[in-house]
């Protein structure tokens, strides 16, 4: 029985290794049906014991599944064992089927739904659907596996990273398009010339213009405007881009290459999977986000430790002069968090000084109501992803700095309320949780979890209280019990030292609390009320979960008084 659990569990790890916009593409001139598995663009931030590096080049097995109105439900080989490849990590994977008869593969025609049965390593069975399934004469239209638009205002260049597939195309003119009120406008982006600054290896430039070793197309706009390639109009029409992409951050925004077929013009296109800002400092990279969305709106913990890292840089560092700059002009920050769904985009704004910023451990924002509640409860949104904005402003409202986080996928809370019962040698934790459907299936999560207390001197936030403690979440309970110590505190002596002005006192706002698991977030407030045992201190809390081990709990605590 341990044994196929684990299989199970194995099968689930490899599942995530492999990118939800894979296709089916069938060719009618070669009466083929080939399965493209595209890695998941977001592997890197998935943690090491993901599992989807452990068969790396071993042989598998896969079969082609399609659901067509006229034939039913046909499975690709019909029987066997399926079609051979080999399993390579984080690389684009084509398995294709052979049809030795014409008419059987007339019978896929009018298929619009696909997916795919996996046996790794003749072991773990990994069952998922794909994005879209279509038929072409020259496979012209399913080109990239993965693409994104990045760019960096401060250094003024924008570009599209792709993964290029298998597709013969000769030569082709780049566009780059964007949508506004339902039309798209185009603006032609020129090969890079190789002496550019920004340029590199596999780039779009007058001495790589190969589609297949293609991987990033660049448009600096410093040289584009400057560059006689360019007419006016066409110059005009970049700015406005760049204005359109400074309103707007979720502009919908697609890669578009022109090609010749006989006498007619076709077109490639892509839309960008998500926009990244980026710049030389390298602010994204230093970003730890971690959020959940839960009954008291929604929290991001930034994971600065230093405000913005990339600007703390030492002196000897080439950008430490930029980098000054921006700290010393730096007067206000705009954050915006952008929820994506297959729902309509969700922004929520905040603004705060910059003072203000340099000690904010935490962001929260508010939500309304009603989609507060569609978040929790629909499960319409249960593969929302979040995406935090970071726009740094000087007195006079004029651009310093902007960056943003990757995407991550925003799961939901499983815990409608924690209370901790504070006595004089140990604290019991009592938590009620969610006994919905999507809560009750979650799985038994056993971790460490960090619990550490933020003392408040000044504008600043200093570390008074660190220890851990083993959780067990089984939310399919209504009530988990778990015990806490100071025996495993990083300063037991501190620790039992601030417990026991805890039990001294109803008022500690000076104090923020707050907690860290693989797997969990929340929000905490609470109130105290003396017993005969000691002070009982309530929290009501909402949690959330975002999976594959890369979130924390956050607990922010505030004090109401004694009741």
């Amino acid at each position: 029985m341990m044994y196929l659990i684990n299989n199970v569990l194995m099968a689930n790890s490899f599942k995530q290794c492999f990118s939800a916009a894979s296709t089916i593409v069938g060719n009618k001139l070669t009466n083929t049906i080939t399965l493209n598995l595209f890695p998941n663009p977001l592997i890197k931030f998935i943690p090491n014991d993901n599992m989807c590096q452990v068969l790396n080049g071993k042989s598998s097995t896969a079969f082609i599944l399609l659901s067509s109105p006229s034939k039913g439900n046909i499975q690709l080989p019909p029987t066997g064992a399926g079609i051979s490849f080999i399993y390579l990590f984080n690389q684009n994977i084509s398995i294709t089927y052979q049809f030795a008869n014409p008419a059987l593969y007339a019978d896929t025609l009018d298929a619009t739904f696909g997916g795919f049965t996996i046996l790794l390593d003749g072991e773990y069975e990994v069952k998922a659907s794909v994005a879209d399934v279509f038929h072409t004469l020259s496979n012209q239209t399913a080109c990239f596996s993965s693409t994104r638009f990045t760019y960096s205002l401060l250094d003024d260049w924008y570009s599209f990273e792709v993964q290029p597939l298998f597709c013969q195309v000769s030569s082709f003119t780049v566009f780059f398009e964007y949508q506004v009120n339902n039309t798209w406008f185009r603006v032609p982006v020129r090969p890079v010339e190789d002496v550019n600054v920004n340029v590199k290896t596999n780039d779009y430039k007058t001495s790589n213009v190969q589609f297949s070793t293609i991987k990033r197309y660049l448009l600096d706009m410093r040289s584009a405007t400057e560059s006689s390639k360019y007419t006016a109009d066409e110059k005009a029409a970049l700015l406005l881009l760049v204005q359109t992409l400074f309103s707007n951050v979720n502009t919908p925004i697609r890669l578009s290459l022109d090609y010749s077929v006989k006498t007619t013009t076709a077109s490639i296109t892509s839309l960008a999977s998500y926009v990244f800002s980026d710049n030389k400092l390298n602010c994204a990279a230093s970003m730890t986000p971690k959020t959940t969305i839960n009954d008291n709106g929604l929290i991001f913990k930034t994971g600065f430790n230093n405000a913005i890292p990339c600007l703390t840089i030492p002196d000897s560092d080439p950008n430490y002069a930029l980098a000054q700059s921006i700290l010393q002009k730096t007067t206000q920050v705009k954050l915006i968090a952008l929820i994506t769904s297959n729902q309509e985009p969700i922004k929520l704004y905040q603004t705060v000084s910059y003072q203000n910023f340099i000690s904010l451990y935490l962001v929260q924002f508010s939500v309304e109501e009603q989609m507060k509640n569609q978040l929790l409860d629909n499960d319409s949104y249960s593969g929302a992803q979040i995406q935090l904005f970071v726009q740094l402003f000087d007195v006079s409202s004029k651009l310093q700095l902007d960056f943003s986080t990757v995407p991550v996928e925003l799961k939901r809370t499983c815990v409608k309320q924690r209370v901790w019962h504070m006595y004089e040698k140990y604290t019991n934790v009592v938590v009620w949780t969610k006994q919905i459907p999507r809560c009750r299936q979650r799985p038994v999560v056993t971790a460490n979890v960090q619990y550490t207390g933020l003392q408040k001197i000044g504008d600043q936030y200093y570390l008074v209280e660190q220890y851990l403690v083993p959780i067990l979440a089984n939310y399919s309970m209504v009530k988990i019990n778990v015990p806490i110590t100071c025996d495993k505190a990083l300063d037991p002596n501190l620790c039992q030292t601030n417990r026991t002005k805890n039990m001294q006192t109803n008022t500690r706002d000076d104090i923020i609390y707050f907690v860290e698991t693989a797997s969990e977030l929340a929000q905490m407030q609470y109130t105290v009320v003396e017993t005969a045992l000691g002070i009982w201190t309530f929290f009501f809390v909402s949690v959330g979960v975002l999976g594959f081990g890369i979130i924390g709990v956050v607990l922010y605590l505030v004090v109401k008084g004694n009741q």
